[in-house]
């Protein structure tokens, strides 16, 4: 099944690529084939460079920033008191074909992204396909910050799961208990829409890419809500940071593309 994922999302990719293997879009920005990433110095460096960039990201937000961050707070927040409802709702409505797409959606969370980079890549080297190989390391890069910033926050907020309790406030102190208080955030949900949102950007002139990507990010993060895995915002939360944490790695690809014109927004 896993090799045939990948084969799957390699077909459905490379054809947008064919076009264009020259150049990569950043918003008004178009970036040389010089600037494309491939697997050298240059772009490992590039972990240690951009990842403080993106830490301090909110630095320079703007209005509109700070207004869709209080958006997306607010939005937890009202999960995080419904949260036993959402867990009494996905328990009371089971069925064979809620099973069966949990069961085709899950991987999406950790197995498959490493098999969808990975084929990326390879093919990316193999056809020549710049813009290919380049996508797949920013989707990689893209992964390994927001990992970071999930896994930290799973340390600090030692929330305990809820297949071991009914209550959604049963939390431990801070880099205290098992795997049991890895809760929040989730990470099955922050690498899906890490990838997905990745994916969207690196084919957002193909109109059909991230409805797909984020149609499957979506079931895959349910899917944790489904089996017990997580509380809703868990899930929520999870999938905040992957997106924003890629949103914000591109913005400084961008930067770094055209200093002078560059405005986060």
């Amino acid at each position: 099944m896993r090799p045939f994922v990948g084969l799957i999302f390699l077909w459905l990719f490379s054809a947008p690529l064919q076009a264009q293997t020259d150049t990569i879009a950043f918003a008004d920005t178009v970036m040389p084939a010089t600037s494309l990433y491939r697997l050298n110095k240059t772009y490992l460096l590039s972990y240690f460079t951009d990842l403080p960039k993106v830490a301090v990201s909110p630095v320079h937000f703007t209005a509109k920033n700070w207004r869709n961050t209080a958006l997306v707070a607010a939005g937890a927040g009202a999960l995080l008191l419904a949260d036993k409802k959402v867990f009494e709702l996905m328990n009371a409505n089971r069925s064979k074909i809620s099973n069966d797409v949990a069961g085709v959606v899950e991987p999406f969370g950790n197995k498959y992204p490493p098999l969808i980079i990975g084929s990326m890549y390879l093919a990316g080297v193999l056809t020549k396909n710049r813009k290919m190989e380049h996508a797949s390391l920013m989707t990689a890069k893209s992964l390994v910050f927001s990992t970071i910033f999930y896994t930290a926050t799973k340390q600090v907020v030692r929330r305990r799961r809820p297949r071991f309790t009914e209550d959604p406030f049963d939390a431990n102190s801070p880099f205290e208990g098992g795997r049991e208080y890895t809760s929040f955030p989730s990470g099955h949900s922050n690498t899906v829409f890490t990838v997905a949102t990745a994916l969207a950007l690196e084919f957002r002139d193909t109109k059909w890419v991230p409805p797909l990507v984020y149609t499957i990010a979506t079931l895959t993060a349910v899917s944790r809500l489904y089996e017990n895995k997580h509380w809703s915002s868990d899930v929520y939360v999870g999938a905040a940071i992957g997106h924003f944490v890629t949103k914000a790695l591109y913005k400084v690809e961008e930067k770094k593309a055209r200093p002078k014109l560059y405005k986060l927004d």
